[in-house]
């Protein structure tokens, strides 16, 4: 899968990329929403990863303005260290959309990568 990774965090490129790589993903990585957002108008991606908070424009502003996007791609996964998941699931409403808990275990984002690629692969489009 093509992949964009958002995070202000150079720690977290260098293990998601390691991680998701090791898995056959081509990832591409930028540092905040507003270069994630030029990159998405530009080319596609089957899925984005974003942290949600970042500078210039957070990842939950990323993720509205992504879906507005006639061809958004298919998974969305938000990382966040928020408490409020109930609240952030109810602004965004999208099915595309996927929360993750920071910290994580990279292990268990390719996983969790893994099984959205197949549940993705298997829907009709």
């Amino acid at each position: 899968m093509k992949l964009l990774l958002a995070d202000d965090d150079s720690k977290i490129h260098l293990i998601v990329k390691m991680w998701l790589n090791r898995s056959g993903h081509d990832v591409t990585s930028v540092r905040n929403g507003q270069e994630a957002l030029d990159l998405i108008r530009e080319e596609y991606f089957d899925g984005l990863i974003t942290d949600a908070n970042m500078p210039l424009m957070t990842g939950m502003e990323l993720i509205k303005y992504v879906l507005l996007l006639p061809d958004p791609p298919d998974m969305i996964v938000l990382l966040t260290s928020r408490c409020d998941v109930k609240e952030i699931k109810a602004d965004i409403n999208s099915e595309k959309v996927h929360l993750f808990n920071k910290p994580f275990s990279p292990s268990a984002l390719t996983g969790l990568i893994e099984t959205l690629r197949k549940d993705v692969c298997a829907s009709p489009k």
